[in-house]
């Protein structure tokens, strides 16, 4: 179970990215629409919830190469 919660250094890189990427986005939308507080937390929750999903899909693609099925 732990082994699961261990982020990598390249997982840590990819999810702050993504947090970032969200976050600015969701500023400049929310800066244009007039409401940035709401739009700003989506953004960050959107960008936590991509970026976990590119993180599974790399870990699963890396273990399917190591493991020989690719």
């Amino acid at each position: 179970m732990w082994g699961k919660l261990i982020l990598k250094e390249k997982d840590c890189e990819i999810l702050t990215k993504g947090i970032a990427s969200g976050i600015g986005i969701g500023i400049l939308i929310g800066a244009i629409e007039g409401e940035v507080i709401l739009l700003f937390s989506l953004g960050g929750a959107t960008g936590i919830i991509i970026s976990s999903i590119c993180i599974i899909l790399n870990n699963r693609k890396s273990k399917e190469v190591s493991d020989g099925k690719i």
